[in-house]
């Protein structure tokens, strides 16, 4: 279908439903506009609709008797006692079925009184589709409808009997002719008590829950949906209209529906909240919602929510009220706290979450059945004085025997007790043995790593030997730092590729590589030199440089530990350094303090590893004058870094920080031009080494890691001065 046609079938059906003409006018008037064919188009098929339903029209007397409705399964508008029935003329037969009256009408289809006059006579129902709404929509609608009826058998749900098409095309189905009142105005005219509406309530959850078996979802039930009428003595209810039925199993699945996403089929005040809300997953518990709101009805005589303010209401607020407000408790309605139990039962049935509801209508009815039996209802709360006095109302003589019965259970309760104390012991023997293969297993998969990343390093040697520096560093990276392998190999290895990236300028990947050297050899090498020291002043000085703070305090705290009874000058001078790269606070400054006595007793012995090495003993002033600078030490601070640099063996870097640290103390003590003097001497200098450097220079030059340590400090002392 071409989409000019599919536009005249929408306009159609639009304009089809104004009953005002001039209303109608109006509309066909704005959407048509200046096309003069489509409108003429439009009135000649609004006008053959007309005479259609004009055929029909032959008025008659009204039906005076009490129970005089006729119904049948779908028909859209109520047809109350004493309305005027339609007569048809007689003779006019379709296929073997002579019509008699209209008796309905639904949004696709016209409901006929007709006679089976072959191969049984009988009064049946006959469902056609209105003339000029045979779109494809409603043809699958209509049909959709046939199916859902003829899949079901169920004595309270009328029957298919048969299925055709007119001359013309527009197909038919004939069904079950129902007579009987609405169950509400059943309910009131026959004055039935509470026992037999619930009773007749269970019957209609039986024939719902076959209907949902067969894969059928009602959507539209209501008190009008649902008819009652006498035989042999005894009500019979029977649910009609499934015409915006949604099949939800077997061939009738949610393609063959005419109901788009967003569209709204229902009555709001029977509809759950999904259902008002438009979406496509409705599911059986939105007929349990509806269900339970006709139990509210059945009960209280009045529906959920007033009719009169969803009348008013608009589409919107109407939405609103079903989605967000509770009806009143029946029993407030009613006046009556002896119907606590059915609150609990609607209340669970209209849950706005449809997880809180019944799961299925037989296990709403079997619930209502639980409470005419004087059981407890599933939908009560979880009060253990309310079940136990449905119990012994129900039970009075078991529960006098049980009372003999407990003097036999105190007898064995020794027995009992002595058995679960031996059963708990047994527990706790087993989660005993669990951990113990758990922790076997967590040691066995923490070997198989170990030697996996080992394997690792050993292919990375061998890579290097060839110079396959990028093969080497890839292998490397897979090794998370925390479970660096502990060999000098591995140092050797992890060494390499960090100068290799430090002569490269990846700063970032050498700071990693140099944390994970320390880590490698820190376990294998555990004497007290300055190998292992001096290999943490390599990771701290790059991590600290690149601003991983994180890190670099991991480095920091891991170099306290290591080396906390250290009583090698040289191991504490770097130690310090590897420490005080950054202002540190009173614990760490208390935790440095032995080992700055350690360096100070290296500088003054003739004995130690620093004398007659002048560039140690530079290092160890250079490392004091830090350490008191943060401990607030200013005088005792320039007085080192002025011992730094006198020392005969030059070192420009280790000479730039010394005049940094003099510079800071200059400044603490209110000279601050002086400051800025000593910092416009070194920052040319430092800035333009750090932004070249390599692992090459020697030490006359000062090594990479020195300029490195000018370069935080001087960041340092720069800020200072800028505040």
């Amino acid at each position: 279908m071409d989409l000019t046609k599919k536009i005249e079938i929408a306009l159609f059906e639009a304009a089809s439903g104004f009953e005002d003409e001039t209303e109608r006018d109006r509309f066909l008037d704005a959407t048509c506009q200046n096309d003069s064919g489509l409108r003429e188009r439009l009135d000649g098929l609004l006008r053959m609709q007309d005479k259609a339903d004009q055929f029909f029209d032959t008025p008659t007397p009204v039906l005076p008797p009490k129970r005089a409705r006729i119904a049948i399964i779908e028909g859209g508008e109520d047809t109350h006692p004493g309305q005027v029935a339609m007569q048809v003329p007689k003779g006019v037969n379709l296929a073997h079925f002579r019509l008699a009256e209209k008796i309905g009408e639904g949004g696709c289809g016209i409901v006929y009184r007709a006679e089976q006059l072959e191969p049984v006579r009988r009064e049946v129902a006959l469902k056609i589709i209105r003339l000029g709404m045979d779109t494809e929509s409603v043809i699958a609608r209509f049909e959709r409808e046939r199916r859902a009826l003829s899949m079901m058998e169920h004595p309270n749900i009328a029957r298919v009997l048969d299925a055709g098409a007119t001359f013309t095309g527009r197909p038919f189905f004939v069904m079950e002719l129902v007579r009987g009142e609405n169950i509400t105005a059943f309910c009131k005219a026959e004055s039935l008590d509470l026992r037999k509406r619930l009773e007749l309530f269970v019957r209609i959850c039986n024939a719902i829950q076959h209907a949902h078996q067969k894969g059928v979802i009602h959507r539209d039930i209501k008190p009008s949906n649902v008819l009652v009428r006498l035989v042999d003595g005894e009500p019979v209810p029977k649910v009609i209209d499934f015409g915006i039925a949604k099949a939800t199993a077997g061939e009738e699945d949610d393609t063959a529906t005419a109901t788009q996403h967003g569209q709204i089929l229902g009555t709001p005040a029977y509809m759950s909240p999904e259902q008002a809300e438009g979406g496509a997953d409705i599911d059986t518990r939105s007929d349990v919602y509806s269900l339970g709101a006709l139990l509210y009805e059945l009960v209280t005589c009045q529906p959920p929510f007033d009719p009169s303010r969803l009348k008013d209401a608009g589409a919107q607020e109407a939405r609103r009220m079903v989605l967000e407000e509770v009806p009143v408790a029946p029993s407030v309605v009613r006046k009556h706290r002896g119907l606590v139990e059915l609150d609990w039962i609607v209340r669970k049935a209209m849950a706005k979450e449809r997880n809180e509801r019944y799961d299925t209508a037989n296990g709403l009815g079997s619930d209502v059945q639980r409470l005419l039996a004087g059981e407890p209802v599933q939908a009560g709360p979880p009060r253990r004085t309310y079940r136990l006095v449905k119990l012994v109302r129900r039970n009075k003589m078991t529960f006098l025997a049980g009372a003999v019965a407990i003097l036999a259970l105190v007898v064995g309760f020794g027995v009992s007790t002595r058995l679960f104390f031996l059963e708990r012991k047994a527990a706790a023997e087993q989660a005993r043995l669990r951990n113990i293969a758990e922790v076997a297993r967590e040691n066995e998969t923490r070997l198989r790593m170990v030697a996996e990343y080992q394997n690792r390093v050993s292919q990375a040697a061998v890579l290097l030997r060839y110079g396959d520096r990028a093969g080497a560093d890839k292998l490397l990276e897979s090794i998370p730092t925390v479970a660096t392998p502990s060999s000098l190999e591995a140092g050797d290895v992890y060494h390499q590729v960090a100068d290799w990236h430090l002569n490269e300028g990846r700063w970032d990947e050498a700071a990693q590589r140099y944390a994970a050297l320390v880590r490698a050899i820190s376990n294998v090498d555990e004497s007290d030199n300055d190998i292992v020291s001096r290999n943490l002043l390599y990771a701290a000085t790059a991590v600290c440089y690149t601003g991983d703070g994180v890190a670099y305090q991991r480095i920091v705290d891991f170099a306290i530990e290591r080396f906390a009874d250290t009583t090698h000058p040289v191991v504490a001078e770097q130690v310090i350094k590897v420490c005080l790269l950054k202002p540190a606070g009173p614990e760490l400054l208390a935790k440095l303090q032995p080992l700055g006595k350690i360096v100070r007793a290296g500088l003054e012995s003739d004995q130690s590893a620093v004398a007659g090495n002048q560039q140690l003993r530079a290092w160890g002033e250079f490392a004091l004058a830090l350490l008191y600078y943060r401990t607030g030490e200013d005088r005792a601070s320039a007085e080192r870094a002025h011992l730094c640099l006198s020392s005969p063996r030059s070192n420009p870097a280790r000479e730039a920080s010394a005049r940094i640290i003099l510079a800071m103390t200059e400044l603490r003590m209110g000279r601050e031009d002086t400051a800025r003097e000593l910092v416009s001497l070194v920052s040319g200098p430092v800035i333009e080494n750090t932004n070249h450097i390599g692992t090459s220079g020697g030490e006359s030059q000062g090594s990479w890691y020195a300029w490195v340590t000018a370069r935080i400090l001087l960041a340092e002392v720069e800020e200072a001065l800028r505040e």
